[in-house]
């Protein structure tokens, strides 16, 4: 009897996804072909409310835009004419790139960071410990590319004579308003993953003082 009711979930659950179609799951397919800085980068997705999958998803998209080639400048994001044009373009979406990368390992590192611990937590002292070993490694990447995408807002804005406005994700992007927030501080990662560094230490040291304290 088991056997059978075993048989007959595998096959009501291969009717089902047989019958599934793309539009059903929140992710793209991602076709083939794609091998090209331009074509990865519009695969990220933005959600207002974003779990672990989407996080990872979109740091994997971006992590091949960041490592493979350009495409030819006839199909870059913004009208190319010249060569010093090409390569604002070029420092302008790298720059994008990594900073988008640095808030998504901000996300995803933060799913491992126990924000407050309580006097009955104890039970949990070991895996909140285990977990800021993690947030920690992805707070490193998230400096680490943000280190980048400030060098190449820096490359970029050596170019002058150019203004880009981006065809990304089906929107219109300034990209020089990124860079000139960057420039002037307006928008600056490093204090955000100071902060989140201090709370971080803070609350491990408080972990394992309490687990200390339980032994």
């Amino acid at each position: 009897m088991r056997k059978m009711l075993f048989l007959f979930g595998i096959v009501l659950l291969a009717s089902v996804t047989g019958f599934a179609d793309k539009e059903d799951f929140k992710f793209k397919q991602v076709p083939d072909y794609y091998r090209y800085k331009e074509q990865f980068v519009g695969l990220f997705d933005q959600w207002l409310y974003a779990d672990q999958d989407n996080i990872s998803r979109n740091i994997s998209f971006l992590e091949y835009a960041y490592c493979v080639p350009f495409d030819n400048p006839i199909k870059a994001l913004v009208p190319i004419t010249n060569e010093n044009q090409y390569r604002k373009y070029q420092n302008l979406l790298m720059m994008h790139i990594c900073r988008l990368l640095t808030q998504a390992y901000i996300d995803y590192g933060y799913y491992f960071f126990q924000e407050h611990i309580q006097f009955y937590n104890h039970e949990y002292l070991k895996l909140y410990l285990d977990g800021y070993e993690i947030a920690e490694f992805y707070f490193g990447e998230a400096r680490k590319y943000w280190n980048l995408a400030i060098g190449y807002a820096q490359q970029a804005d050596s170019i002058k004579g150019y203004h880009l406005n981006f065809d990304i994700y089906g929107y219109h992007f300034d990209l020089e308003d990124e860079m000139y927030k960057m420039k002037t501080g307006m928008l600056d990662y490093h204090k955000v993953i100071d902060n989140l560094m201090m709370r971080l230490d803070k609350n491990r040291k408080q972990a394992e003082g309490l687990l200390n304290a339980y032994q």
